[in-house]
């Protein structure tokens, strides 16, 4: 009976004949998808978390340790799903494997697109390829999914236990059981994946769509493992200081020298760049608003972007697209919807014009989407740009040895995964005392190199003022000024020292 109840409940997606056209279509997509982020790619990352994360990971996979040598993000600054992930593939692969974890982002963002199709197809087989479309072609999955972050497992994770939830495939009580595992998975990756599934099941349960003991099922594990996580980071310190601490350090700066821009020009300039790169989220909100008031997806579109409003006001970080990166298959659903309406709405009124006007909705969202991702393809300067000087400085390590029982101190990721050297050999400077002789016996006993990285607010700038200049001194000897032409754009300094006894 639990069979026949199955084969009722599977959706569209997993069974459709596989015709010429359908094949074509499946195979375009995931051309689309693996080409566009390869492409990106071949960019040096435009921020270091990525490498932070592979840092973790691979200390983890060393020393059995769960710790952030480099800045201390494993105390509740971040979830630590990714970084035991990145931890069993260093284990399987070996630790320098950045290539790799990106190539699997590209896999996890080829589910989401499957997921995405399922999701759209009860609304049509029209809106269904649409949606795929305009979420392969989204230039912000793009270019977060291009990145050694926890992103594109969270939206394949988050997203298979709304389409768990939603069409129970393999009958509700297994489907459900699934729901739970995929929401547990992202819930230890992303804090936003909490304000999601209380927005998602908290709607559930105020519709009265699932029974409650039904709901407890899927959302127990998840529940279980943020009142733990809370729990063990009480030892750090209250966990929303402990996040909003390290995310607003750079407004905290900003503001002490008086360079912070007035709240509502932050606020204009991320949006107008968001909205530049995703126009369609514009068309989904109006879609939203006029026939999908009573989806929970609704409700979760706007508390992103109001929680990204409230955020930047509130001072306690910068505004990013990362933070509202689950709301992209949402768009991509609402907005193929949209173009959808359109198109049979023309059917219906210019007959006299031929069928092919119906088409110009989707296809001329097709053609902004191209255009977009082939701005984001070619920007200038590339991404990265700003970083290169830390890629050379860990270039120029890997030719040296590091000397038995020393330490390579190092304020950038990226330089530490390019020097080569095992990441459980290598901290960060925010682990050497914060005082200037203390720190100079500490690095004489312990480090034999040092990257240093002129960020105002790093300690080793602030420890050795001379020394950022470039100078030997403090038993820092320079051996190389990996600083490029990136500098005149407004990069720091980055210096490789060796200590000397």
């Amino acid at each position: 009976m639990d069979g026949t109840a199955t084969e009722r409940a599977t959706p569209a997606v997993f069974r459709l004949q596989l015709s010429r056209r359908a094949l074509l279509a499946g195979a375009a997509a995931v051309v689309v998808v693996v080409v566009t982020r390869l492409l990106w790619d071949r960019f040096l990352d435009p921020f270091e978390d990525g490498y932070q994360n592979w840092w973790i990971g691979s200390v983890l996979a060393q020393t059995g340790r769960y710790t952030d040598p480099f800045s201390g993000m494993t105390r509740g600054n971040w979830l630590p799903g990714y970084d035991f992930l990145v931890a069993g593939f260093v284990l399987a692969l070996g630790s320098h494997i950045m290539p790799f974890l990106k190539g699997v982002n590209i896999l996890f963002s080829l589910g989401t697109a499957a997921i995405v199709f399922g999701m759209a197809r009860p609304r049509g087989r029209g809106v269904a390829v649409l949606a795929v479309a305009l979420f392969a072609l989204s230039p912000t999955d793009i270019v977060i999914t291009s990145y050694a972050t926890p992103e594109a497992l969270t939206l394949f994770a988050t997203f298979l236990g709304v389409l768990l939830m939603e069409r129970p495939w393999l009958g509700r009580r297994r489907s459900w059981v699934l729901a739970s595992v995929a929401f547990l998975v992202a819930a230890t990756l992303r804090y936003e994946v909490w304000g999601f599934l209380l927005l998602y099941l908290g709607w559930k349960a105020a519709s009265r769509q699932t029974r409650a003991r039904d709901l407890a099922l899927v959302a127990a594990p998840a529940l279980a493992f943020a009142v733990g996580w809370w729990v063990w980071t009480s030892q750090y310190g209250f966990l929303p200081a402990i996040i909003v601490g390290q995310t607003s350090v750079d407004l905290r700066y900003k503001a002490a020298i008086g360079a912070l821009p007035p709240v509502g020009d932050r606020i204009a300039a991320f949006f107008g760049f968001y909205f530049y790169y995703a126009p369609f989220a514009v068309l989904a909100m109006a879609w939203a608003l006029r026939r999908e008031t009573r989806s929970p997806f609704t409700l979760i579109l706007f508390f992103f972007y109001a929680a990204e409003v409230v955020y930047t006001a509130a001072n306690w970080g910068n505004p990013g697209p990362r933070y509202i990166q689950l709301t992209t298959p949402i768009v991509a659903l609402y907005a193929a919807e949209a173009l959808e309406a359109m198109r049979r709405w023309i059917r219906g009124r210019a007959r006299w014009a031929g069928r092919r006007v119906e088409w110009v909705p989707g296809a001329a969202a097709l053609l902004v989407s191209l255009a977009l991702v082939g701005v984001v393809l070619n920007p200038i300067p590339p991404p990265g740009t700003l970083l290169q000087g830390m890629q050379r400085a860990g270039v120029f390590l890997s030719s040296r040895s590091l000397p038995a029982g020393k330490l390579l101190v190092s304020e950038s990721p990226i330089a530490a995964y390019y020097a080569g050297f095992p990441a459980s050999r290598i901290i960060g400077s925010y682990l050497i005392p914060d005082n200037a002789t203390q720190a100079v016996q500490f690095l004489i006993q312990n480090a034999a190199y040092v990257v240093m990285v002129t960020v105002p607010y790093y300690r080793l700038r602030s420890l050795f003022p001379e020394q950022a200049n470039g100078t030997d001194g403090n038993h820092l000897a320079l051996l190389y000024d990996a600083t490029g032409p990136e500098y005149a754009l407004g990069a720091p300094r980055v210096l490789v020292f060796e200590v000397l006894p």
